[in-house]
């Protein structure tokens, strides 16, 4: 049964139901997820800062990216899908989901995952923010943990190194804005937003080059992320945008993301390494993860260490 309010375009059938979730998605999604971080809690007295940070952040992203592979592999159909919101006058004076307008074009290629990520109401949404907000944070402490080994303070920039926390702080303003700013495709101010997101996150992965001294991996990793971005920009450039067949609509829409899905893999490798070889481990990716209590160096103890160090002076 079609609800009240529900447009389809002519070439678009479909039955919706009255009420329908993805609890189980979203179960699994978090049962992956805390039972990551339960773990980073249990081993975090055995290992460096470095190596919980970078761990976080690389489970963070993973999982959400394991929800868009399963999506890629299991969905026998992808196309547009547009959600408007609106105001309500004598409401809480924020945007809700609009029972009247819902676009379903099922002749229309989706070329981003921004574009599914920004339709109100999917747990894609959801994950987005999520994610983003997570790896922000970890980021952060990342920083600190960098400026403090070093004993200097943001935006004091004497060597090439000094660039490694302002890179880090433009992937947290571009992983904010991404997550914050959808790209629901409906006004320009989200889009506005969502694209300054995805530009600081580009620019933010130049500090990779800076810590590890623009060795060889480092700009393989750029130049790779950089150089599927341009493919990825060229080839949504040139794809058919509209079929009125829906397995070519569906083909078209999972290379367009599969393609983004690599580029920013790309991006999450740059981001690990980065935060891993930072600050403690002075751009030695092979550090040991492992805490030595035998060092006097506070900064790689952890608490405990610190604790103790403390108590001994």
């Amino acid at each position: 049964r079609q609800p009240t309010g529900t447009s389809l375009t002519p070439n678009s059938s479909l039955t919706i139901p009255n009420m329908a979730t993805d609890n189980g998605l979203k179960l699994r999604y978090a049962i992956k997820t805390l039972s990551a971080y339960a773990i980073l809690a249990f081993i975090a007295g055995q290992c460096t800062l470095n190596f919980s940070l970078a761990l976080g952040v690389f489970f963070t992203y993973q999982f959400w990216n394991a929800i868009w592979i399963q999506l890629l592999l299991t969905t026998p159909n992808i196309y547009s899908v547009k959600v408007p919101t609106t105001i309500l006058h004598d409401w809480i004076q924020l945007s809700i989901p609009s029972g009247d307008g819902l676009k379903i074009r099922k002749d229309k290629v989706v070329t981003s995952i921004s574009e599914l990520s920004g339709i109100r109401g999917t747990h894609l949404m959801v994950a987005l923010r999520t994610m983003t907000a997570v790896i922000s944070a970890l980021i952060i402490v990342a920083i600190q943990s960098d400026l403090h080994y070093r004993k200097t303070t943001f935006f004091n920039i004497e060597t090439g190194k000094d660039f490694v926390p302002i890179g880090l702080f433009c992937m947290i303003v571009g992983f904010f804005c991404t997550g914050h700013f959808e790209l629901n495709l409906m006004d320009n101010f989200h889009t506005s937003g969502h694209f300054f997101g995805v530009s600081n996150i580009f620019i933010g992965s130049l500090a990779c080059g800076f810590n590890f001294d623009w060795n060889f991996m480092s700009i393989c990793l750029v130049g790779a992320q950089f150089g599927l971005a341009i493919f990825w920009t060229a080839l949504t450039a040139v794809v058919k945008k509209k079929s009125n067949d829906i397995k070519e609509v569906t083909r078209l829409s999972k290379l367009c993301i599969g393609v983004e899905l690599c580029m920013f893999q790309i991006t999450n490798m740059i981001l690990v390494t980065t935060v891993y070889a930072s600050g403690a481990n002075e751009g030695n990716l092979f550090a040991s993860p492992f805490v030595n209590y035998e060092q006097e160096d506070t900064q790689t103890r952890g608490i405990g260490g610190l604790f103790r160090f403390l108590k001994k002076d």
